[in-house]
């Protein structure tokens, strides 16, 4: 991926109030489910983009895809359109996602239950394995088994060097290191982002077993 990310961020999209009064209604009415009411700010989304930048030929996998900062940032960059695949559960975030990028690659599932839909997708498009991961899941809310299947779902096709990069608004990992290692994965902190609000903090997960 090194040749295909140009590290140029968009402009702020015109769309950013519509974008917000959505996510605050929502968090309003699901706020375990909705990570925070603002969209991730252009910092957050070079923050991602610079994460990937060494990643190699293959799916890249976005979590938790919201209003789609991440998503623009990603293939404002020069992400081939056919190698990422957007997560949303939310069906109200999902048809916005599918109105501003088209529904390609734009996926409304639940991402405790990916594995073999990613499968799918590989011999679909061609691809070995998953090359990436980013989230801003708000992962932090969910369930002990949750977090592994969330992890486990996506590592199933992943290749040795795959890294699941995750948004936190904490300074600590949102899955317990003590969890992370009995799993088989392991956690570094790798960028900290105070260009957003709330401030952000990227964690990055990996198999520890490759």
């Amino acid at each position: 991926m090194h040749s295909m990310l140009t590290g140029v961020m968009p402009t702020r999209p015109p769309h950013l109030l519509a974008d917000i009064t959505t996510l605050c209604r929502l968090w309003l009415t699901k706020p375990r489910q909705i990570a925070t009411w603002a969209p991730s700010s252009g910092d957050v989304g070079h923050a991602f983009v610079r994460e990937l930048a060494g990643a190699p030929d293959g799916l890249v996998v976005e979590l938790g895809a919201g209003t789609g900062p991440i998503t623009a940032a990603l293939l404002g960059n020069g992400l081939a359109r056919e190698r990422l695949v957007a997560i949303e559960a939310d069906h109200i975030l999902h048809a916005r996602l599918c109105r501003r990028f088209g529904p390609e690659g734009m996926l409304c599932l639940d991402a405790r239950n990916l594995a073999a839909t990613l499968g799918e997708l590989l011999a679909r498009r061609g691809y070995e394995h998953v090359s990436a991961i980013v989230s801003t899941l708000p992962i932090l809310n969910f369930a002990k088994a949750d977090q592994k299947a969330v992890l486990d779902g996506c590592f199933a096709h992943a290749a040795p060097t795959t890294a699941m990069t995750q948004i936190t608004y904490l300074p600590g990992s949102p899955v317990r290191q003590h969890a992370l290692a009995g799993w088989g994965y392991q956690a570094k902190r790798v960028s900290r982002i105070g260009r957003n609000w709330p401030p952000a903090t990227l964690w990055q997960y990996r198999r520890t077993d490759r």
